[in-house]
């Protein structure tokens, strides 16, 4: 086993602080069944990787950790083994960097700049205004070290570096580590935590967890046809959304006629451009095709 297999395996046995939003359900990326499953090493497709998104995380993580120091005139460390919790020994803690000489982390965030620019949970630099999934990771760390303070250090679009300070909040630390034990009882006991079929990773998740067919047909429960129904509403929903939606985009079109640009008369604009993309072969794939067939007599 190499230093990264066995890094991947022991953060299976715990809760590591990027894994906290996830298993209270607040993470935007993954919910706490999925991340249940990788606890338990369950066999499902990889999700789709970045690997140059990664290999430049990594590689801003030492820059964003220069700038950081050279900043504010300290010497950072790394903490290179995994920490857990004196307590609780499922709650671990991978560091980003430690500041020499005082009871201080600090954790390093690349972010896009949009990304950044958009999203309203960050506050002004200098304060403790950060994503809710990044405060539930530090407030993890923070739990797990015992420490008061840590800064969270991000560079926006490659070339600003933004820098914000927590304060040790012991009422959030309690949520949390409440929250933490729960699902790790789900993990122990290998009783799978509910799905919130709501969040924008269910279906891709569900289709990696499923991702193929065994030929075999199995009678749904009665709660299946009520879950039908609701979807076909919805559908229908969607179908009208989608039609108001592309009369005005087409009242739109004729208010601009050839012009590029349409200011808005409060504010905003809609812009028109020719894009043109060059010819292409498509390559194999597979896929799953879900859909509903009428049988005859059946209603719809």
């Amino acid at each position: 086993m190499n230093a990264r297999e066995d890094w991947l395996q022991q953060r299976r046995t715990g809760v590591g602080g990027s894994d906290a939003a996830a298993a209270l359900g607040q993470s935007p990326h993954m919910t706490a069944l999925e991340l249940y499953h990788i606890k338990l090493g369950t066999p499902m497709a990889a999700r789709d990787s970045d690997e140059e998104r990664t290999d430049f995380g990594k590689a801003m993580e030492n820059v964003i950790a220069a700038q950081y120091a050279r900043r504010f005139e300290v010497r950072l460390r790394r903490k290179n083994a995994i920490v857990r919790h004196p307590k609780y020994p499922w709650m671990l803690a991978n560091i980003d960097r430690l500041v020499e000489g005082e009871r201080k982390g600090i954790e390093i965030k690349n972010v896009d700049s949009m990304a950044y620019r958009f999203n309203d949970e960050w506050g002004e630099p200098g304060s403790d205004q950060i994503p809710t999934s990044y405060l539930l990771q530090v407030a993890h760390y923070q739990a797990v070290l015992g420490f008061e303070k840590w800064d969270l250090a991000a560079c926006v679009g490659g070339n600003k570096l933004v820098v914000y300070h927590i304060v040790r909040d012991l009422e959030l630390e309690e949520m949390l580590i409440d929250g933490e034990h729960e699902f790790w009882q789900h993990v122990e006991k290998q009783e799978p935590p509910d799905l919130d079929y709501r969040h924008a990773t269910a279906i891709p998740f569900l289709k990696r967890l499923y991702s193929g067919t065994n030929g075999e047909t199995v009678h749904l429960p009665v709660e299946a046809e009520t879950m039908h129904y609701a979807k076909l509403d919805f559908d229908e929903q969607e179908k009208l959304m989608k039609a108001g939606s592309d009369a005005a985009r087409a009242r739109l079109l004729q208010m601009m006629g050839n012009a590029a640009v349409g200011i808005l008369p409060h504010g905003g604009a809609y812009t028109r451009k020719i894009v043109e993309r060059s010819a292409y072969e498509v390559e194999a794939s597979k896929y799953i095709d879900f859909r509903f067939s009428k049988t005859k007599g059946a209603k719809a």
